[in-house]
């Protein structure tokens, strides 16, 4: 049997009468348990927002992305030869984007004009999107449009009459007079037949059409400006990637769907970490109770530990007693707040108990999601700060007692 094992454990599960020492040790154990559970519980939080978030743009973002490094458009033909013999790929579509002038009823806004082939809507879902109105794909015409509803509530559009005609204007490229607006600019009209809503920034940016509609606009028949991929394998996305840009070579890049939001990602990551690291501060200052309670109980237990060592105990044996005992305290403090804070993190997830504010997002309260890995990754560093307090705690303390 392990003899400090078993008396740092005979320590630890005394009952004796509450002293100072006593009432300590379960100060330090509620501070290191108060600490790990608003970790679990930030750490919930983050995910909750960064799921949410990243759905929102998930729905208009492809899994990857094909564009041009020569130029703004780049000929569909020769990418699909190379794309439809990859293996992995479910759904190909082609886009075709341009920024434009959009006027409606003597309103005017600057806007970016995607068109679509018909398997846009098996790539993203996009009815799923849709909040008043119908899908294009519901009609054969090409100058019906969807409307994002930033860009409908700035205009205030309605949808549903041929009489509300939304003017699009081009600037014209092989115009040689720029000065003579008839011939600056290229023009042509689409009835608006549905409003979509995925995030601020998208629904107050684009107006979803068919490709051909834009293909007529610019005049260039088979030109896209972009090729998006849904994968049959999400998992296997970084993968695939690079096999296509292999194939591709340098005259194509290939973004996933991480790289085509860097910046958001970035942000999120970002955010998650300094919250992390203020919280692993806390618990870091929590851990001098740990010390303060370590060095008292050495004190405390100065005539125990002289009968031990009288009775043949090594001093290093010794020193391993208060190390377990206030790493018992350590693991039970570090378990009750994991146990607490993903008790909290579940009432919220399923009841919802502390709101957001009317109006103040797309949800009504914070988003919670409890992941395994933040459970793990929580009591490894809590036993990694009390494993560095107790061992330095008891380093110095037996020191000392030896200069004595």
């Amino acid at each position: 049997m392990n003899l400090p094992f078993f008396i740092a454990k005979r320590y630890f599960l005394s009952r004796k009468r509450l002293n100072y020492v006593h009432l300590l040790s379960l100060i330090s154990q509620f501070g290191i348990a108060i600490g790990t559970a608003s970790l679990v519980i930030v750490l919930s939080v983050f995910n909750g927002f960064e799921n949410l978030v990243v759905g929102m743009y998930n729905v208009f973002d492809p899994h990857l992305k094909v564009t041009t490094t020569e130029g703004k458009n780049f000929n569909q033909k020769e990418c699909l030869k190379i794309l439809t013999n990859q293996d992995g790929i479910d759904v190909i579509s082609c886009v075709l984007e341009e920024k434009v002038l959009v006027e409606y009823n003597s309103k005017q806004y600057i806007a970016t004009v995607k068109g679509v082939d018909h398997n846009y809507n098996r790539l993203t879902n996009f009815d799923s999107v849709i909040v008043n109105g119908e899908n294009i794909s519901n009609y054969d015409d090409n100058h019906v449009g969807v409307i994002g509803r930033g860009i409908a509530y700035y205009l205030s559009m309605n949808i549903g009459t041929v009489f509300d005609q939304v003017n699009i204007y081009l600037p014209n490229r092989e115009a040689n007079n720029l000065l003579n607006l008839e011939r600056a600019f290229k023009k042509s009209s689409l009835m608006p037949v549905g409003f979509f809503g995925v995030q601020q920034e998208i629904d107050s940016e684009y107006i979803i059409t068919p490709i051909g509609f834009v293909q007529n606009l610019i005049n260039k028949e088979d030109f896209v400006s972009a090729i998006e991929i849904k994968l049959s394998d999400a998992s296997k996305m970084l993968s695939i990637q690079k096999s296509i840009a292999e194939k591709m070579g340098k005259q194509y890049i290939v973004q996933n769907r991480f790289e085509q939001q860097d910046f958001l990602y970035k942000i999120l990551n970002t955010e998650r970490l300094v919250v992390f690291l203020i919280l692993l501060f806390i618990i870091i200052i929590a851990a001098f109770n740990i010390i303060s309670a370590l060095a008292i109980l050495i004190i405390d237990k100065k005539d125990d530990i002289s009968s031990l060592f009288n009775l043949g105990l090594a001093r290093d044996s010794i020193k391993h007693i208060f190390l377990y005992k206030s790493m018992f305290g350590v693991l039970a403090g570090s378990l009750l707040g994991i146990i607490f804070g993903v008790f909290l993190s579940f009432l919220q997830q399923h009841f919802g108990l502390i709101k957001m504010g009317e109006g103040s997002f797309v949800i009504d309260y914070y988003p919670v999601i409890i992941q395994f890995k933040d459970l793990i990754l929580v009591q490894v560093l809590v036993l990694m700060i009390g494993f560095f307090a107790s061992w330095g705690t008891s380093l110095v303390m037996f020191n000392k007692k030896r200069a004595d």
